[in-house]
């Protein structure tokens, strides 16, 4: 495939996510992402976002299909052997500063491989154009590889996502996530926020 053909395709796939209704970005990381391997990442990645969903919907993710809508893309880093992942996500509930506190808590607890709170990056959008092209700037290298379209899901609206939004899902939050933990998910994101504003805006995920 030539270039112009991956700057044309990556064109595209910026444009459809713009469409797309999101207001998080984020990064997840591994203790080692040079040592990790694609295989082992990813499917550490895909019982994460199972566990995510559960955590928000219960028993409605595995038999309904309620998840939360999501974008994911594989990255490499600079020097082609650093594995991690970049998202958009809708936020599943109306606090977005808590939603991102609780998905770093859940990716930071999940396995002895996935990255402490402050190695991720996961906070509110301020700009979606800066995000999209974030996500997708890998893609002269990946092509259509850095995108994780297994991963994702794009068919559960806010209103549906609202149903949920009851004491059940505060008590499984509290379950996947201790107030403790939480509290240091705020922290880490306080950090970022103040770091994102330091760098006038520009993502430093790539940053740890």
């Amino acid at each position: 495939m030539t270039m112009a053909q991956r700057k044309r395709e990556r064109r595209e796939l910026n444009r459809y996510l713009l469409e797309q209704d999101w207001d998080v970005f984020g990064t997840l990381k591994f203790v080692n992402g040079r040592a990790i391997g694609s295989s082992t990442a990813q499917k550490l990645l895909r019982s994460y976002w199972n566990r995510v969903d559960r955590v928000f919907f219960g028993p409605a993710a595995g038999r309904q299909n309620i998840r939360v809508p999501r974008w994911c893309f594989a990255h490499e880093g600079s020097d082609s052997e650093n594995f991690h992942i970049h998202f958009l996500v809708k936020a599943p509930i109306a606090d977005t500063e808590h939603a991102c506190t609780i998905l770093n808590a859940i990716w930071a607890q999940h396995h002895r491989q996935t990255a402490p709170l402050a190695k991720n990056w996961i906070m509110p959008v301020t700009s979606r154009w800066r995000a999209v092209n974030y996500v997708t700037r890998e893609y002269w290298r990946m092509g259509s590889a850095t995108f994780l379209d297994e991963m994702c899901w794009d068919r559960t609206s806010s209103a549906e996502m609202a149903k949920y939004n009851h004491d059940a899902q505060a008590q499984r939050i509290c379950r996947a996530a201790s107030p403790i933990w939480l509290r240091h998910a705020e922290q880490a994101l306080k950090a970022q926020q103040a770091s994102y504003d330091a760098d006038d805006g520009n993502l430093v995920a790539e940053r740890g």
